[in-house]
């Protein structure tokens, strides 16, 4: 059989030194029994052709160039696929595709590249899915995932998008993938004004007056399990005790200087509380008046905290913040650093070390904001 594509009376030619190294080899000089392909070209054509093999990045349009100049030159299937290391039914399907479609065959079927897929107009819509609910938008999930947004921009836009190339999008956008923090479905009534008056509270203090942050935290003797750095194929392990054992420390935070002042208790109830307000009367006794900025939790508005309350009259000051609002307490995030260095993963055996750890952590972590907590040493 033989497959003549006539489009041009040439020589026939090719240029060894760029095609292949090693005509003279013995090995590749055999006789191969296939077929003979007879394949013409004009100079010019050839010449484009060579061009293109030269200047490609697309290894296998490269392949389709070199295995029509192979052709023209007159070697056979056989020696052809055997040069070129694919199989000499590509050989033939090459030819196929260059007598139907001409140079454009050589391309990895996109004979006419169309224009990007990501354009400005998806990656405002991609945006715009952070702001609603897959249910809303009639799926199952609660909460995206990279394929669901891909289906999602694929029905949408008709922009067909590989997973991985969603978050790449996404991480170009800015976005990043973290945990949300609840909030009240009926909004609080002057929660604005609230804040608002903490924040002049806080920043127009006279001297004579001490504003302070509180609040408490749990501490748990078996370690809070997060993540850290381990290595590939192993896992680390974090011994616990079993049994658990639980304290709790109450703390209070100077807005002014950085101070921190605190307290421990088996239970968490309104003594804890008073404990520590005996506390910070005792330290700050020139002080005129005492803000102390807390949330709504039972014990700071008991009956026994509020009949301690009164023997004092206006020195000590409740500031209560609305209902979840723990970024407007600046203390919060001196227990998620407590729990950050100290409680997670710990290996402390007995709450007495435990307690020891969170002691000289409080001690040399003042004032605060304002240390570099990171870079905190057990010398310090």
């Amino acid at each position: 059989m033989c497959i003549r594509i006539q489009m041009g009376s040439i020589e026939m030619g090719v240029l060894r030194s760029m095609l292949v190294g090693y005509y003279d080899n013995p090995l590749l000089t055999k006789d191969f029994p296939t077929m003979n392909i007879a394949l013409k070209f004009y100079r010019a054509q050839r010449r484009r052709i060579e061009r293109r093999f030269r200047k490609t990045r697309d290894q296998i349009e490269a392949s389709r160039c070199r295995i029509l100049l192979l052709l023209n030159a007159g070697h056979s299937a056989g020696f052809v696929s055997h040069l070129v290391g694919c199989a000499r039914a590509t050989v033939y399907r090459t030819v196929y595709r260059f007598e139907e479609f001409g140079e454009d065959g050589l391309s990895d079927r996109r004979f006419h590249p169309d224009s990007r897929k990501v354009t400005p107009e998806l990656m405002n819509y991609l945006l715009s899915l952070l702001d609603l609910s897959p249910r809303s938008l009639g799926w199952q999930r609660s909460t995206w995932t990279l394929e669901l947004m891909a289906l999602q921009v694929a029905e949408k836009m008709g922009v067909r998008l590989s997973a991985s190339h969603v978050r790449n999008l996404l991480l170009w956008l800015g976005c990043r993938r973290g945990r949300p923090r609840p909030g009240l479905r009926i909004p609080v009534r002057g929660r604005r004004k609230v804040l608002e008056a903490i924040r002049r509270l806080v920043g127009h203090a006279s001297e004579r007056e001490e504003v302070f942050y509180m609040d408490e935290a749990d501490i748990d003797l078996n370690p809070r399990i997060g993540p850290c750095y381990m290595k590939r194929g192993q896992q680390l392990v974090v011994l616990t005790p079993g049994k658990n054992e639980k304290r709790y420390v109450a703390g209070a935070l100077n807005a002014r200087t950085g101070r921190v002042i605190h307290q421990y208790s088996r239970k968490k109830n309104s003594s804890l509380f008073l404990w520590l307000l005996e506390k910070l009367r005792v330290s700050y006794r020139r002080a005129e008046k005492i803000h102390l900025i807390l949330d709504n939790c039972i014990i700071h508005k008991s009956r026994q905290t509020l009949a301690w309350l009164r023997q004092f009259g206006s020195r000590l000051v409740l500031h209560f913040l609305p209902p979840y609002s723990p970024e407007s307490n600046v203390i919060e995030r001196l227990w998620k650093q407590m729990h950050d260095h100290v409680t997670r993963n710990h290996r402390h055996r007995t709450m007495e070390d435990l307690i020891s750890a969170i002691d000289q952590f409080l001690r040399v972590v003042q004032p605060f904001p304002g240390t570099k907590v990171s870079l905190l040493t057990m010398a310090a």
